[in-house]
Parts: structure tokens; sequence; C-alpha cells
């Protein structure tokens, strides 16, 4: 397959993608998660409960934008094998980890409203978000470990990635509260903005 046939399809998949998730969060805004079924958001979407599968675990999964076929795993690989490097800079690799992460995922303003308002409407689809947030957590945790060959449960890895986790929710949050069309680029500079001033705070 060549690769415009490659980027038609790459183009295909994101469409269905983001035309999935945007009625799933439509729907349980206006009628909760279990006032809808996955054939009825299929038919929202026009695509078939097969293909819905393709795209996504669940209805959760689907409203919360977490897909089935990434390249998280890959991402993670790569920043495993890169080590070791140190943990004096570990955070600055947490860093370009969560971009490359970031880089894959289609996330607007608009995106947040919705999903804030999906929120508010499914309380319980907030706690699926944390336990999904804690096992995020637990896993860079589990890779740090790994990239600087490190002893399970080593609390210099589990500090880095709760610290580095903080300045990120704050990071993000600044960049959607800030004008339409941030990029990744922003929550870079917004990070290592952030980066510098912990690492001020803590010398």
């Amino acid at each position: 397959m060549n690769e415009s046939a490659l980027t038609l399809r790459d183009e295909r998949k994101a469409t269905t993608s983001r035309r999935l998730k945007e009625a799933a969060r439509a729907l349980t805004a206006e009628r909760g998660l279990s006032g809808f079924t996955i054939e009825e958001l299929c038919s929202e979407v026009g695509v078939s409960r097969r293909t819905f599968f393709n795209y996504f675990a669940s209805k959760e999964n689907a409203v919360i934008g977490i897909p089935i076929d990434s390249d998280r795993e890959a991402i993670e690989q790569a920043f495993v094998e890169a080590g070791p490097t140190g943990l004096d800079s570990i955070l600055d690799y947490l860093l370009e980890l969560q971009m490359a992460r970031w880089a894959t995922v289609d996330l607007t303003h608009d995106d947040v409203r919705d999903l804030f308002q999906a929120f508010e409407r499914e309380p319980k689809l907030l706690q699926v978000a944390l336990r999904l947030a804690g096992e995020g957590e637990r896993d860079d945790i589990a890779l740090v470990e790994r990239r600087e060959a490190l002893p399970a449960g080593d609390v210099r890895a589990a500090t880095a990635v709760q610290l580095f986790g903080a300045l990120l929710r704050a990071s993000v949050e600044e960049m959607f509260r800030a004008h339409e069309g941030s990029s990744p680029d922003d929550l870079r500079a917004l990070l290592r903005r952030r980066l510098e001033v912990a690492r001020q705070l803590l010398a």
C-alpha cells in the first residue's frame, strides 16, 4: 500500500473516531450512559457495531476518548529503551513522553466542553476517568523503573511521576483556559515553565 493510500486510510479512521466520540458525548450529555445503546450510537454515526468495537472497547471509553488502536505501546517502549539516563533528567524525558502521547490525541476546546457536559450528566464517568488516571500513573512509575533499572517500589520513580503529573494537570488546565487553537507547542512551553519553577523551589 502506498503512502497516499495509508494517509487516506488514517484520515478516514481519524474522522470515524472523532465522530464516534462526539456522538457518544452528545448522547451522554442528553440521556446519560444508560439512555442509549451502542447500536443507537452507531446509527447516529452511520457505522456498524463491529466498526465501533474496532475503535473503542465500551461506551465509556468512547466518551472519554480512549481508543483501542493507538501508538501508545510503541511510544512507551521507545521511552524505556532510551534509558537509563539518570534521574536528574527524568522529568525532561517524562515531558517528551507526554508530548509524544499528546501528539496522538485529537482534543480541542470543544471536546473539553463536551466532555465536561457528559461528566455533569453522568458522574460515574468521572470515577472511570479517575480510575484510568490512577492506572496510568502506576504504569508510568513502572516505565520509569524499567527505563532507569530501578527496583520495583523505588520511591524516586513514584515521586518523579507524581510530581510531573501534578505539573501536567495544571498545564493542560491553563492551556484550555487560554485561547482557541492551543497547540502541543503551547503545552510544551507551559510544562517547561512549570518544570523550571519546580526545580527552583526544590533546589
